[in-house]
């Protein structure tokens, strides 16, 4: 085997009797399966099959990257048939179950992401062996997709940790961390990187002297031998019915990945025909097909040449290295943290003394937070504290490659802070402002350098949501915004570059929502059945908690600039600046729309709601047999048909340079029923007509509104 030419696998044989087996897919970032690799991973198994001298099989990637991030996601989208899919899905059986059959003993060394087929590789193997790093990330994402695993996950998986955690791997799609999947047994060790290769020999060395490893972890042998039992089997299996029923509707695959799994159990044929049978069947679904076309268009984010053709100017720049925060708030604190832990040095200027303790405490708390998620060490929270430098002297700034901004929304004082921080920092610096509705060119308009000046918009909780606006503003330089993209992307995150438009896109798009939310309540209706209907079309939270959760005052800052996008917004606004009064701000104060003092969050009534002062125009009255059938209900299409609208004119005026982006904005920035695929694809699903039609009744169709119903397909 030693020498042979293979285009993906590098395999070498010691006189030990271990054959390594390093998977290196060319031209590409991260190893993925495609035809080829099974091809050659067959013809590899087919020579292992007949050697007798070879006494372990180690697989490992050659790439730094990780060891594999699964299928080609690519090839899935362009399978035509059922019968396509599950053809590729019994090639794919086969090649694991040979591999799983092998006389010898096998065994796969993980570092980076192991997830999909590159699990299902690993589970066909006798010991998994991982790097424990914040990179190493081992799970089975196919429901994020709409599917199922292909590949014997749904088979295998409930072997390795058992039934009730299988289960809840595969239906949410998480992944493990090296140090949980050791804990959960499904991996045989998790190493620390210093210590990585001398204890890989060692255990390479035990598996040739003993035959076997010792388990140290997993499953209890009395929670296996019971989970053998049908009843309490059943039992496991009927609850998870019970949690998913109310998703199944939205998320088909919640329901075939049950129904595999309990094959599977039966017999392993059974098992593995339903995992094909089901994922052929899913791949035709609408969520299946909206959820592929977010992951593609998520990866478009990601590419840097997406957002700048002339990106090839960034390589030959320095990068974005160290970081200077303006206020340490919330946004300002979670930026910081965010930053560190990516390696970025951070430097963070307050206003004074006072400040600066305040922030240096709240940053000590998200990141020994950070820490406890992570397991890490005292030594590596030190080191991470290390990178951060607070100062109330504008001193702190001087060596910066970029300082984001993040203070009080109002004008004048972001106006004030970018002139001293222009001062405090060199020619090449390039300054960001974190507003999420302020225009960036009102704001770069007293800097003396304002082609280096743009939004970047992050959203709270800054550590979770993986959506960045990068606002370019008038006179913000293309050099300016690739360097931007580049610092989003190394922050883990996803950017979409938009145009200097009030909102942006999502607070844009998501107000008419939010201030239809409001006027529905004030006209009488009740906020449990708003987010109650809200949740139903699959949204993760309604409007009116979700104002709670935001903030009232936040949400009366963002009406200010975007209140013509709202109807009855100046009876909106009003409300809004009664409930600040008031200090009834939501969550923060414990008491908005809904009341927050108890063990679970209360509606209030409409009438101790300070109101007196708002004249609400009465609710439009529509026969409900005049609209043309676009599977919503009567108060779905009131919540939800402004938002389309909205999203529509957005396109319209080219608020992004891709219409895609639209779509991936609104469901990374807001949870939008990611089944449906985003707003605009809302509308497609709908149909121009219907959808036109709808609107005139609804009475939202503004005069400019006639191009917002103009879908292009």
């Amino acid at each position: 085997m030693n020498g042979k030419d293979y285009k993906n696998f590098e395999v070498k044989v010691d006189d030990r009797g271990v054959a390594t087996i390093r998977l290196d897919v060319p031209g590409r970032p991260m190893n993925v399966i495609d035809a080829s690799v099974l091809t050659e991973l067959d013809l590899i198994l087919g020579e292992l099959e007949v050697r007798d001298d070879i006494r372990l099989v180690i697989f490992e990637s050659s790439k730094e990257s990780g060891f594999l991030a699964g299928a080609d996601v690519d090839v899935i989208r362009q399978i035509k048939s059922p019968d396509e899919a599950e053809e590729m899905l019994r090639r794919g059986q086969e090649v694991f179950d040979r591999l799983e059959a092998l006389p010898m003993i096998t065994m796969v060394l993980i570092h980076g992401p192991c997830l999909g087929g590159g699990l299902e590789w690993a589970l066909a193997c006798d010991y998994r062996i991982a790097r424990d790093n914040t990179s190493t990330k081992i799970g089975l994402p196919e429901i994020k997709l709409g599917l199922i695993p292909g590949w014997g996950g749904t088979q295998r998986l409930p072997r390795v940790v058992g039934l009730a955690d299988a289960l809840e791997m595969i239906l949410t799609g998480k992944h493990l961390s090296a140090d949980r999947a050791y804990s959960s047994g499904l991996v045989d060790r998790a190493i620390r990187p210093g210590r990585w290769e001398d204890e890989v020999n060692r255990l390479i060395q035990s598996v040739l002297s003993n035959g076997h490893l010792p388990k140290f972890a997993g499953q209890s042998r009395a929670m296996a031998f019971l989970e053998r039992l049908p009843p309490v089997r059943n039992y496991i299996l009927a609850t998870a019915e019970k949690k998913v029923a109310k998703k199944v509707d939205h998320y088909p695959a919640l329901a075939s990945a049950i129904h595999a799994i309990e094959l599977g159990f039966r017999s392993k044929e059974q098992g593995l025909a339903a995992e094909r049978s089901e994922f052929a069947k899913l791949l035709e679904t609408p969520t299946c097909r909206s959820l592929l076309q977010l992951f593609f268009s998520r990866e478009a984010a990601r590419t840097l040449t997406t957002w700048a053709p002339g990106s090839v100017r960034v390589i030959h720049q320095r990068p974005i290295q160290k970081l200077g925060v303006i206020g340490a708030g919330a946004m300002g604190a979670g930026i910081v943290q965010l930053a560190a832990t990516r390696g970025f040095d951070v430097r963070v200027k307050e206003v004074d003394e006072a400040a600066v303790d305040m922030a240096r405490q709240r940053i000590d708390r998200m990141l020994a937070d950070y820490g406890k998620r992570k397991h890490l060490s005292a030594a590596e929270l030190a080191a991470l504290r290390d990178r951060i430098e607070l100062s109330a002297e504008a001193s702190v700034l001087s060596d910066t490659d970029c300082v984001i901004e993040a203070v009080v929304e109002r004008m004048d004082v972001k106006q004030r802070v970018f002139v001293s921080a222009e001062k405090a920092t060199t020619r090449s610096t390039i300054l960001a402002t974190n507003t999420s509705a302020l225009s960036v060119a009102e704001m770069a308009s007293v800097l003396e350098q304002p082609k280096r000046f743009a939004g970047v918009h992050f959203f709270n909780p800054v550590h979770r949501m993986e959506l960045v606006e990068v606002v370019r503003g008038e006179q913000t330089d293309d050099a300016t915004i690739e360097k931007l993209v580049a610092f989003v992307k190394a922050l883990g995150k996803t950017p979409v570059v938009t145009t200097d438009s009030p909102g942006f896109i999502v607070n844009r798009i998501l107000f008419p929502y939010l201030g239809k939310a409001i006027a529905l309540v004030l006209q009488g209706e009740s906020a449990q059945k708003i987010d109650r209907e809200a949740r139903r079309f699959g949204m993760p939270m309604g409007p009116v908690e979700l104002l709670d959760q935001v903030g009232l005052d936040v949400a009366l800052n963002v009406a200010g600039t975007l209140g013509d996008t709202v109807e009855s917004s100046s009876q909106v606004i009003t409300f809004l600046e009664a409930m600040v009064r008031e200090n009834q701000c939501g969550v923060k104060t414990k008491l908005g729309f809904y009341d927050y003092h108890g063990r679970r969050k209360q509606a209030r009534e409409r009438s101790s709601l300070p109101i007196k002062d708002v004249v609400m125009p009465p609710r439009r009255k529509v026969d409900v047999d005049r609209f043309v059938e676009d599977g919503f209900s009567p108060l779905q299409r009131e919540l939800i048909y402004p938002m389309l609208a909205e999203a529509a004119r957005c396109r319209d005026e080219k608020i992004v340079q891709h219409a895609w982006a639209i779509d991936l904005a609104m469901v990374l920035g807001t949870g939008f029923a990611p089944h449906r695929g985003g707003p605009l694809t809302v509308i497609e699903s709908v149909g121009q007509e219907t959808f036109r039609d709808n609107l005139r009744l609804l009475g939202q169709d503004r005069p400019s509104g006639q191009s917002a119903v103009h879908v292009v397909s």
